[in-house]
């Protein structure tokens, strides 16, 4: 579907003499919304006659407007390389970009130059080699760029929570059609209840932003693919023009999705840094406290978007795929912004033996994509033995000898504090049926800035004793603990103390999976984001 470009018009605009400079090829991109031909050193990009929800290009009057629009907000922070709005006319059976043909014109063209691609940050993240003397310049950039502003009521008031509410809320209805698909029902569901939570209980916080005259004309889409960097220029460009509320936001919220981005593609120490530094130079300590809000809120869109081109024709088969593996990506990253924040997490699942604990770790870590690191595994694995066969009894004395299960659980720790070191995320999932080994994580981890949260299984004795009789017609079970062995295990475990794990929510595993997850996540979110309100 070209979204009323005829194959003919577009047969014209993919041929060099086509160009008054004549260049010596053309490159057609499309886009959901945009046909682009790269007629080096030029670049013109026509607009689709579509109409969304949130943009509408229908008429050959609003795409000149919206062409206008674009130059004109670009040219803010990427001046010489938006050059003009240009005119395609129609004469006879053909096109020209010729004023002199006489005609009305055909289509409207935003006519700008041609940016190497070598110099994209999205390249330097690809390539490694991104540094915090790139992010410093980007931050030099936008800084002024916020400065500079003194925005105005129809402005400021899309800080409001209320006005921000139209846009999440549009995003939630948008995308109800891939639950199921690119995003499952429980984590759809967390999101929305942690926005609407945070945008009711932090509405203090919300206007005093309002106040404070942090609601720009910002730029709407900054993310990597948008920042140019050479040797003497910084370049921000492709600002969002085709809809006023979705770039009159929060300084938080814009840099939040560059902040995201990073996050997304590894650089999680970038991103905090851009978050530190453009708190600190802009005064503004209330950046870093909506860091997280924002960052769903973003990670969200971008799933959206992933999600809507997954099923548009114009991009491929191959395109469509990759597309919807991005937007299952994005909206992980959501989620985990909602339920554990940008800090490392370690969240531990425990629980007596069937407790259905190693269930719910392998979901949550599948659900937010992240590590997850099996006693059971690791033991197994370091004794030479394969994981998902049951252990012959004459090796299962000293598999499970205490000594053994030390190295176990150290094992476990060291691997985990790795990823943690990285700013990453992690699951860990055994027993810890002893409080030395509960005071063993706690002291770990006591180095790392990091975040224990302590995930407790729990099921009627009827219902373990059933799963464990179950495993034996069962193959590739990873646990070797079966029905003969519940007493003995059932008796060596060591509740937790009242006091012992501030940081503990129970679960019963005796529920559909998806109503488990659910609740997991909600209540991981109220402890990361709303157990003791902030001061304002």
């Amino acid at each position: 579907m070209s979204h009323g470009f005829s194959e003919e018009f577009i047969r014209f605009l993919k041929q060099p003499e086509s160009y008054p400079h004549k260049p010596d090829n053309v490159e057609h991109i499309q886009t959901h919304i945009s046909h682009v031909f790269i007629a080096p050193p030029y670049v013109y990009k026509f607009k689709k006659q579509v109409n969304f929800e949130f943009l509408d290009f229908s008429s050959l009057d609003k795409r000149k407007h919206y062409c206008e629009q674009e130059v004109r907000l670009n040219q803010r922070m990427c001046g010489d390389t938006y050059i003009d709005v240009v005119p395609v006319y129609k004469t006879g059976d053909t096109w020209t970009f010729d004023e002199s043909a006489g005609q009305q014109p055909f289509e409207y063209a935003v006519w700008m130059k041609q940016l190497s691609g070598k110099d994209f940050l999205i390249e330097d993240v690809r390539n490694g080699t991104l540094s915090l003397s790139q992010i410093d310049r980007v931050i030099s950039k936008l800084v002024p760029f916020y400065e500079q502003q003194s925005p105005e009521t129809n402005v400021l008031e899309w800080g409001s929570p209320e006005k921000i509410k139209i846009n999440t809320d549009e995003n939630f209805e948008q995308t109800k059609a891939f639950i199921g698909d690119s995003i499952d029902g429980a984590a759809y569901n967390t999101i929305q209840t942690f926005t609407g939570r945070y945008l009711n209980q932090y509405q203090s916080l919300f206007e005093k932003r309002i106040s404070q005259g942090r609601i720009v004309d910002g730029h709407g889409d900054l993310h990597l693919e948008h920042i140019h960097l050479t040797k003497n220029r910084v370049c921000i460009y492709d600002c969002i023009e085709f809809n006023d509320r979705f770039r009159y936001l929060d300084i938080a919220s814009d840099i939040a999705f560059l902040a995201m981005d990073l996050d997304f593609n590894g650089y999680k120490n970038e991103s905090n840094y851009l978050v530190q530094q453009m708190s600190d130079k802009l005064d503004d300590p209330g950046l870093m406290r909506l860091a997280d809000f924002y960052k769903c809120y973003r990670a969200y869109i971008r799933g959206k978007v992933k999600s809507m081109e997954s099923r548009e024709e114009e991009v491929g088969a191959t395109g469509r795929k990759q597309a919807s593996r991005l937007a299952r990506n994005y909206f992980s990253l959501a989620l985990k912004y909602a339920v554990t924040g940008s800090k490392p997490t370690i969240l531990v699942f425990m629980g007596r033996i069937a407790s259905g604990k190693s269930t719910l770790a392998e979901k949550v870590a599948a659900r937010l994509d992240i590590e997850h690191f099996s006693s059971d595994v690791i033991r197994k694995e370091s004794a030479g033995l394969p994981v998902d066969v049951r252990t012959p009894s004459e090796k299962r004395k000293d598999l499970y000898h205490k000594e053994s299960t030390i190295k176990t659980y150290e094992a476990m720790f060291t691997k985990a504090k790795n990823d943690v070191g990285k700013g990453k995320n992690v699951v860990l999932d055994a027993t810890f049926g002893k409080r030395n080994l509960r005071e063993q994580l706690l002291s770990f981890f006591d180095d790392t800035e990091s975040t224990i949260r302590f995930i407790e299984a729990q099921a009627p004795e009827e219902v373990r004793k059933k799963r464990l009789a179950k495993r034996s017609d069962k193959n590739k079970i990873i646990s070797d603990a079966r029905l003969e062995d519940f007493e003995m295990l059932n008796q060596n475990y060591e509740e937790p103390s009242d006091g012992e794990l501030t940081e503990r929510i129970h679960i019963d595993s005796d529920q559909p999976i998806e109503k488990n997850l659910h609740e997991i996540f909600l209540k991981l979110s109220d402890l990361q984001h709303f157990r003791q309100k902030s001061q304002e």
